[in-house]
C-alpha cells in the first residue's frame, strides 16, 4: 500500500535534517583538545587517574547494552536519541566540578550511558526514515556519510578555538560543549515520528514488559550468533575499533616522546578531523571501487599504518622525517576509521528487517567495547614496560595476526550476493 502525502514529508523532512542533527550530536566538541590539561592543570587530577576512568568506559558501555537496547526499544528511537544527548551534556558538566577519581568515573559512566544509546537510536532515526527501495543502502551510507563529515569539520575548527579559548578562561570550552549537545537535543525535537507505535505495551506491567523483551532481546541474539556473516563483521568491527583507538593514544604518546609541542599536536589534531571528514565523504566511492574488498583493505592500510609509525621511531630517523611520517600513518588511520565508521553500519544493516536492526547496532557495540577494553588494558601493560615506539611495533604485529585471521575468516561469509547467502543468514522471524 503506498503511503499517504503526511508520511512521505516526515521521511524528507527527516533525511534533510539528520546530517545537520549529526554534525551537533556525534559526539562532544571543543572538549577532547583540552580535557588532559583541564582535568591535570585546573582540577589537580593525576594522569593515571585519567587513565584508569578512560578505561571503563569501555567496561560501562558492554554492561549497559542490553539496558540500552531496552530504553530504545521501550521509548523509541526519537526519546531515546535525545537522553543521550542531554546526558553528553551532563557528562560534561560532571567534568567541570569532577575533583577526584571518582567524579571521573561517575562522568564515564554517564558517558557510556550516551553512546550504549546513541549507537542504537540515532543510526535507527535515519533508518526508519527511507523507505523501502533497492537504493536505501545507498541513500543511508550516503546521509550518514554527510553527517559525519559535517561533525568532523566541525570538530576541527572547535579543536583550534578550543585552545586559544582555554587561554582566556579554561571553563568556557567546556561550557561551549554543553551548549552544542543542548543544540542536539533541540534539533531532536525536530524528528517527526514515522512509525505508529502500539500502545498495548503500555498496558502491561513493568515486570511483564521487561520479560518481553528479555525474551525478544535473547531470540534476537541468537539470530545474530547463529549468522556467520554477522558474527564475522561484529568481530571484525571490535578489532578495528579496539586497535584505531589503542594507535590514537600511542600516536600521542610518540609525537610526544619526539619533541613535539602541544601547538603543534592541536594542529595535527584538528588536520585529523578534516581528513576524517574527507573520509567519511568517500566511503561510497571506496565501496563502489572495492565492493566486498572494502573491509579487507581498510584493515591492511590500517594495521600498515600502525607498524610503519612504530618502526620509524625504533630507527632513530631524524625529528622532521619522524614527525611527517607518523602524521602520515596517522591520516591513514583516521580516513580509514572515518570510512569503516560509515560502511559498517550499511553492511550491518543489509538483509536485516526492523525488528532485528536495533539488536545488530547493540551487539555490534557490545563487541567493539569488549575488543576495545582488552586491547586498551593489553596496550597499556605493553607500553608500560617496552616504551610508546616498541609498543607501538608490538601491537602493530598481533593487530596484523587478528587482522589476517578474520580477514580470513570472513572470505566466505561476508561480501557476497544476495542469493548466496543461506536463508537463515538474512531472515529473521520472532
Amino acid at each position: 500500500m503506498l503511503e499517504n502525502i503526511s508520511t512521505i514529508k516526515k521521511r524528507k523532512k527527516n533525511m534533510k535534517l539528520y546530517p545537520t542533527y549529526r554534525m551537533f550530536a556525534t559526539d562532544c566538541v571543543f572538549l577532547y583538545a583540552i580535557k588532559f590539561l583541564f582535568l591535570t592543570q585546573i582540577k589537580g587530577i593525576s594522569a593515571s587517574d585519567i587513565i584508569l576512568s578512560v578505561s571503563l568506559f569501555a567496561f560501562f558501555m558492554v554492561i549497559l547494552q542490553i539496558p540500552a537496547t531496552i530504553i530504545v526499544d521501550r521509548i523509541g528511537y526519537k526519546k531515546a536519541a535525545i537522553v543521550s544527548n542531554f546526558s553528553n551534556a551532563l557528562y560534561v558538566l560532571i567534568l567541570i566540578f569532577s575533583t577526584n577519581l571518582v567524579w571521573l568515573i561517575c562522568a564515564e559512566f554517564i558517558s557510556a550511558i550516551t553512546f550504549s544509546i546513541k549507537e542504537i537510536a540515532d543510526p535507527c532515526i535515519l533508518e526508519s526514515s527511507i523507505p523501502m527501495t533497492i537504493r536505501k543502502r545507498h541513500i543511508f551510507s550516503k546521509i550518514e556519510g554527510k553527517g559525519v563529515a559535517n561533525y568532523y569539520i566541525l570538530d576541527a575548527t572547535t579543536a583550534i578555538l578550543a585552545g586559544f579559548i582555554y587561554a582566556v578562561n579554561p571553563y568556557f570550552p567546556l561550557i561551549c560543549s554543553i551548549v552544542i549537545s543542548l543544540i542536539a537535543c533541540l534539533l531532536n525535537l525536530q524528528f517527526e515520528e514515522i512509525d505508529i507505535k502500539n500502545n498495548k505495551k503500555k498496558e502491561n506491567s513493568s515486570s511483564e514488559i521487561m520479560k518481553e523483551y528479555i525474551s525478544d532481546l535473547k531470540v534476537s541474539f541468537k539470530f545474530i550468533i547463529r549468522s556467520k556473516r554477522l558474527r564475522g563483521l561484529i568481530i571484525y568491527s571490535g578489532i578495528i575499533w579496539g586497535f584505531h583507538c589503542l594507535f590514537s593514544e600511542y600516536k600521542t604518546s610518540m609525537l610526544a616522546d619526539i619533541g613535539v609541542t602541544s601547538k603543534i599536536m592541536g594542529i595535527i589534531s584538528s588536520m585529523l578531523c578534516i581528513v576524517g571528514a574527507v573520509g567519511s565523504r568517500k566511503q561510497i566511492a571506496i565501496h563502489n571501487k572495492f565492493k566486498n574488498k572494502s573491509l579487507s583493505v581498510i584493515g591492511i592500510v590500517s594495521m600498515s599504518a600502525m607498524l610503519i609509525s612504530g618502526l620509524i621511531v625504533i630507527f632513530n630517523a631524524p625529528f622532521i622525517i619522524a614527525t611527517i611520517v607518523i602524521v602520515l600513518c596517522a591520516i591513514a588511520s583516521c580516513t580509514d576509521r572515518a570510512i569503516y565508521d560509515v560502511l559498517i553500519k550499511r553492511y550491518l544493516g543489509n538483509f536485516a528487517n526492523k525488528k532485528i536492526l536495533p539488536k545488530i547496532y547493540s551487539a555490534n557495540s557490545l563487541g567493539k567495547n569488549i575488543v576495545r577494553m582488552i586491547v586498551g588494558i593489553t596496550g597499556s601493560i605493553v607500553i608500560k614496560i617496552n616504551g610508546s615506539a616498541k609498543a607501538t611495533v608490538i601491537m602493530g604485529m598481533v593487530f596484523c595476526v587478528f587482522m589476517i585471521l578474520i580477514l580470513m575468516y570472513m572470505k566466505t561469509r561476508v561480501g557476497l550476493k544476495p542469493e548466496e547467502y543461506k536463508k537463515e543468514e538474512i531472515q529473521y522471524n520472532n
